[in-house]
């Protein structure tokens, strides 16, 4: 039921979209960011172990810090059906995927103790699209916005073990191994867009904007969630940020 109500919602679009607008394309990329916040706050207590260990004189070797998570590349791609000359409905695919790594050895006692950390999440979004142009000077300014289904995933591949000369109590033991960690929520998109016409059919934008998506708790396939600074806790994971992205379009008369 759910599959024929989608195409008979398309079929309208289109019918309704071929006595107005026309049909848009569009596929662009560009830097977009994710808050990440427990993350980095995990991330945040293996540095400062990271620290210690590269100043403890009675360990030699260095292991550079873990980078910040949350930077990264964002695409999408999707399709609109112009209701009026202004007023578009529509969908699109948004993936969004940021990763960070640090690897090192530390050497005490005659033992070598190597560390290798390595974060990647990654997320895409199905998404149900409106925008609407309110400005027309040579180029164009509209606003628009979105909800979606996000399917969001976090990978983790730490070796981490405290050097053998480091003889202070660590509190809390951080998470080793490998593991692969998912889970699906609701997200809102909201943004503001230029576009330049650079003939009838093709036009070139910038689109800014905000998502808005928080995945409450990521499980592996044996429902365990993901903890990454082992105080026994899973953290949540916060994709809500910004994005920027540089696009290319091409208008549709389909039906004309």
């Amino acid at each position: 039921m759910k599959g024929l109500a989608a195409v008979v919602v398309l079929v309208v679009l289109m019918q309704v979209s071929a006595i107005a607008g026309g049909v848009g394309l569009f596929a662009g990329a560009g830097p977009g960011g994710a808050a990440l916040g427990e993350i980095n706050q995990a991330i945040t207590l293996y540095n400062r172990l990271l620290d210690n260990f590269n100043h403890t004189p009675t360990i030699t070797g260095n292991v550079p810090p873990i980078p910040k998570m949350g930077s990264g590349i964002t695409y999408q791609a999707g399709e609109q059906f112009w209701i009026t000359d202004d007023l578009a409905l529509g969908g699109k695919i948004e993936y969004f995927r940021t990763s960070v790594a640090t690897a090192g050895e530390y050497q005490s006692g005659g033992k070598k103790t190597p560390i290798s950390i390595a974060l990647d999440c990654s997320t895409i979004g199905f998404v149900l699209t409106s925008g609407f142009n309110f400005l027309h000077y040579g180029f164009t300014l509209g606003v628009h916005g979105g909800v979606g289904y996000y399917y969001s995933g976090f990978t983790s591949n730490i070796t981490f073990s405290v050097p053998s000369g480091y003889n202070k109590t660590i509190s809390v033991h951080p998470h080793t191994g490998k593991g692969h960690y998912n889970n699906r929520s609701l997200g809102l998109e909201v943004g503001l867009s230029m576009v330049y016409p650079v003939t009838t059919w093709l036009a070139l934008g910038v689109d800014a904007s905000y998502r808005a998506l928080t995945a409450p708790r990521l499980v592996d396939a044996h429902g365990i969630g993901l903890d990454l600074d082992g105080d026994g806790t899973a953290e949540h994971i916060n994709l809500s940020g910004i994005s920027l992205q540089v696009n290319v379009s091409i208008k549709l008369d389909l039906f004309r």
